[in-house]
């Protein structure tokens, strides 16, 4: 009886032995190494910190979408309509005094600067806008569209500074489009001065030929993605303007390009406001299929 018990004794000293080693190490041992683990959580905060702002699919600046969608409206009425264009105007003039300082354009050598080559640029193709339809029956009108721009714009100076821009700015570029939009649409809030920005009559013709030309269309699906789908936006916004003005005096139709360029752009995962892009399309689908049921 005595050997048993003493076996007893020592299995219940061994069990709270183990009870007792258990405990300082799993408990004491685990808080000891806790505030280790949060250290190393904080450093790695950092880095996950710069791989979410870096990436193409995060949401921009809400200042930024405001200016990109043209939703100011408070603002724009507190501004009154002649500060707005004012505005707008001292904007695209900072961004071309930005484009004079940069390595890439200094070496054109192109004699005046961006600002002034811009407005020449608009104002040369303003003079012989494309026709934006009609290429199914004139075989001449097809080779006029495809060479359009090298008619009229200068090879060397304008068309090498355009691509230039778009190769160097491309992480600015949809904001700079969205500028560049709302200028060119300016003419009837703003007026124009010497001509500038053109007239939506002109704008029409090239955002229909660009949409609906043979030429135009070549020309967009030469040009990196992101660029093509903004052109390709902007124009269809353009056309869609036109038509609600009674303009649309070539009857370009916009309604089979819509979805398809919704989807298209929702799934482009490099451009800051692609779901903004793609839900204005998809209204503006809406408000043709409406429309239509209408008339």
């Amino acid at each position: 009886m005595k050997g048993n018990r003493g076996l007893m004794l020592l299995v219940i000293a061994l069990i709270a032995g183990g009870l007792l080693v258990f405990y300082f190490t799993y408990f004491v041992k685990e808080g000891e190494k806790q505030p280790i683990f949060q250290e190393e959580g904080k450093r790695e905060l950092p880095e996950a910190k710069d791989i979410i702002t870096k990436s193409p699919t995060i949401p921009a600046p809400k200042e930024k979408l405001e200016e990109v969608l043209g939703e100011k409206e408070v603002e724009s009425k507190a501004m009154g309509v002649e500060n707005e264009c004012q505005k707008m105007e001292r904007d695209l003039k900072e961004f071309f005094t930005y484009l004079d300082k940069k390595d890439y354009i200094r070496g054109l050598r192109i004699g005046e600067d961006t600002f002034n080559r811009f407005t020449k640029i608009i104002r040369n193709l303003s003079l012989d806008p494309p026709i934006p339809a009609g290429e199914g029956f004139d075989y001449d009108m097809i080779i006029k569209n495809i060479y359009h721009f090298y008619r009229a714009l200068d090879l060397k100076k304008d068309l090498k500074l355009i691509k230039l821009i778009l190769k160097n700015e491309t992480d600015t570029m949809e904001i700079n489009l969205a500028l560049f939009y709302k200028w060119l649409m300016s003419s009837n809030e703003c007026g124009q001065k010497e001509g500038l920005p053109p007239t939506l009559d002109i704008l029409y013709r090239y955002a229909g030929f660009l949409v609906n030309s043979i030429g135009g269309r070549a020309y967009l699906f030469r040009r990196e993605t992101r660029l093509r789908l903004l052109l390709y936006y902007y124009s269809l916004l353009i056309i869609h303007e036109a038509d609600k003005k009674k303009m649309n005096s070539f009857g370009v139709d916009i309604t089979p390009f819509l979805e398809p360029l919704a989807e298209e752009i929702g799934n482009y995962q490099f451009l800051y406001f692609r779901k903004e892009y793609a839900g204005r399309l998809i209204d503006l689908k809406n408000y043709y299929l409406k429309k239509r049921r209408i008339s």
